[in-house]
Order: C-alpha cells, then sequence, then structure tokens
C-alpha cells in the first residue's frame, strides 16, 4: 500500500468517525494526510446541503434544522477536533504560566471552563444556524471545506509549540510544497465558490475565516509559543462558527 493510499485512510481514520485504521500511524501514513482532510468537509458539507433541500417540506421551524447542522459535524467528525477545542479553552481560561497551560492540554480531564464554552458555543451556533436564510447554506456548506484547509495550512506553515506532536505531519520539504500548495488552491477554490453563491455573504465569510486565522496564530504564539494538534482542533471549530456568523451578520446588514 503506497503512502498516499495510507494517508487518505488515515485521514478518514483519525478526522472522521471511521474506524481506526489498522496499520499505525507513522511517517509513511501521515506524509499527506493533511491534503485529503478537506474532503471530510466536504461530506459534511454535502450531507447539511442534502438535507437543506428537504427542510421546508419537513420542518416547520428552524430550530430542529439547525440543531441537524450543528450536531452533524461532530458526528461526522468523529468529535475529534472538538475535543481540541475544549483543551485549548481549558487552558485558555486558566490564565496560568505557559507550562501549566501545557499541562492541561495534556490532561484527558476537562474542567468547568471548558464546559461553560462549550456548552456556550453550541447554543451560540444554533442559534446562528437558526437565524440563517436558505440560501445561505450552499455558502456555509463551502465553509466547512475552507476551514479544513486552513487547518492543514496552519500546520504546514505556523511554527510548532516543543510539546507538539504536529510534526509527524509535516514531511520533507518537497512533500511540503506540494501539500501547501494543494491546500492553498482548495482554500482559494473555497473562497471563490462562496463569492460566487453571494459576492458579500461570501466575502464577509473569507474575511471572518482569514481573521480567524490571525487570531488563531496570534493565540497560539502568545500562550502556547506554537500550535499544538490540540489549538489546530481549536481554530477549525472557531472558524466554524465563525462563518455562519459573518454570513448572517451580512444577510442582516448588521455592518
Amino acid at each position: 500500500m503506497n503512502s498516499v493510499l495510507k494517508s487518505l485512510i488515515m485521514a478518514f481514520s483519525k478526522y472522521s468517525f471511521c474506524p481506526k485504521a489498522r496499520f499505525k500511524e507513522d511517517e509513511e501514513s501521515t506524509r499527506y494526510i493533511l491534503v485529503f482532510v478537506p474532503i471530510i468537509g466536504m461530506i459534511i458539507g454535502a450531507i447539511i446541503y442534502i438535507c437543506s433541500e428537504g427542510w421546508p417540506y419537513l420542518c416547520n421551524y428552524a430550530l430542529l434544522p439547525a440543531a441537524v447542522c450543528v450536531i452533524l459535524p461532530i458526528i461526522v467528525s468523529g468529535g475529534g477536533h472538538l475535543e481540541g477545542f475544549v483543551k485549548t479553552v481549558d487552558a485558555l481560561c486558566a490564565h496560568k504560566s505557559r507550562e501549566e497551560k501545557m499541562e492541561i492540554m495534556a490532561d484527558s480531564h476537562g474542567g468547568y471552563f471548558a464546559i461553560i464554552v462549550c456548552i456556550s458555543y453550541y447554543l451560540l451556533d444554533i442559534g446562528i444556524w437558526s437565524e440563517m436564510p436558505i440560501d445561505g447554506i450552499p455558502i456555509l456548506c463551502i465553509g466547512f471545506v475552507m476551514s479544513r484547509a486552513l487547518f492543514g495550512l496552519s500546520i504546514l506553515t505556523l511554527n510548532h509549540a516543543k510539546e507538539s506532536k504536529c510534526t509527524t505531519y509535516v514531511p520533507e520539504s518537497a512533500a511540503r510544497t506540494v501539500e501547501i500548495a494543494i491546500l492553498g488552491i482548495i482554500a482559494m477554490a473555497s473562497a471563490y465558490f462562496m463569492v460566487y453563491f453571494n459576492s458579500s455573504v461570501g466575502m464577509c465569510c473569507v474575511i471572518g475565516a482569514l481573521l480567524t486565522f490571525l487570531y488563531y496564530w496570534f493565540v497560539t504564539q502568545k500562550h502556547f509559543g506554537g500550535i499544538t494538534e490540540d489549538s489546530a482542533g481549536f481554530f477549525l471549530q472557531l472558524c466554524e462558527i465563525v462563518i455562519p456568523l459573518a454570513a448572517l451578520l451580512a444577510y442582516k446588514k448588521w455592518w
């Protein structure tokens, strides 16, 4: 089995609900793993888009479809990114030294800060989706691809904390350049199609995603000395609430 196929299987094994791969995680199996992560975003977006076609005929209110849109990414992704989000939030809310924050992120137990923020996150996310016009669904579906492309780019381009295991997913220079180019093309194509569906709303979503990326870079450098796999999950979850929030603000013309 070549490294490309192994990386595809490992990507679905690690970042989706698919069963764990039967082979071990090593340099060969993770060489191109980040390139395939946006495919999971495409699957999430496709499922949500298909469901949205039936909502007007099945639901009288917007709350149930909104809850489905919020839960589906967790189910399809297996909750891996959410775990990183919870750990990172717990560390940031502790307001302790860098070393203590890294210890909190390494701890498998969640603190009450993480629980409060996580509940608030999903209440807000459901509220945003419940207010979203049906025309905005295609843009948000593409957002799941963009967030995962930026997720991969962050691991490949930003410096890592010394305790980070992200270096496992960064191959030698030639393969790394190819991965950066592919993920960059995916991110730009996602931005293009978001703007294509609605220029003003799509542009707001793209700007929101880029600002989230910059915020993520600033926070990880300041608090952790670089990114970790958990903080990358934090970014992805944050990006996936900022994109629909930006779309809703644009539709409501609140800015």
